[in-house]
């Protein structure tokens, strides 16, 4: 893998930002970045390697264009518990009218 120093550089600063780096940027892909890029990758279910992979790159960011939610785990995740929330709240149709019948006199 060879990048260049100015995209490691970038790299680190979104790492940085997101919490996973704790260093200056160095435009190296150095022990810590790699560190770093690993945890990031582990904490959002990408596979863990340590190096610059094309999704790990597009959560944090930096790709072409944003990580579609088909692709991204975390999203899929919390899409999964969204949907089940909601199936929580709605109420039951049955129970609803069973309960309006009751309280109307007949």
């Amino acid at each position: 893998m060879k990048l260049q120093p100015e995209r490691v550089a970038e790299i680190q600063r979104s790492l940085i930002d997101a919490n996973y780096l704790h260093q200056e940027p160095t435009g190296k892909w150095d022990t810590a970045t790699r560190d770093a890029m690993l945890r990031y990758q582990t904490d959002h279910s990408f596979p863990s390697t340590g190096l610059p992979e094309a999704k790990s790159l597009m959560k944090l960011g930096l790709g072409p264009h944003p990580l579609p939610a088909d692709v991204d785990p975390t999203m899929r995740a919390q899409a999964r518990t969204a949907n089940a929330l909601e199936q929580l709240e709605e109420p039951d149709e049955e129970s609803s009218e069973d309960s309006a019948s009751e309280a109307v006199p007949q």
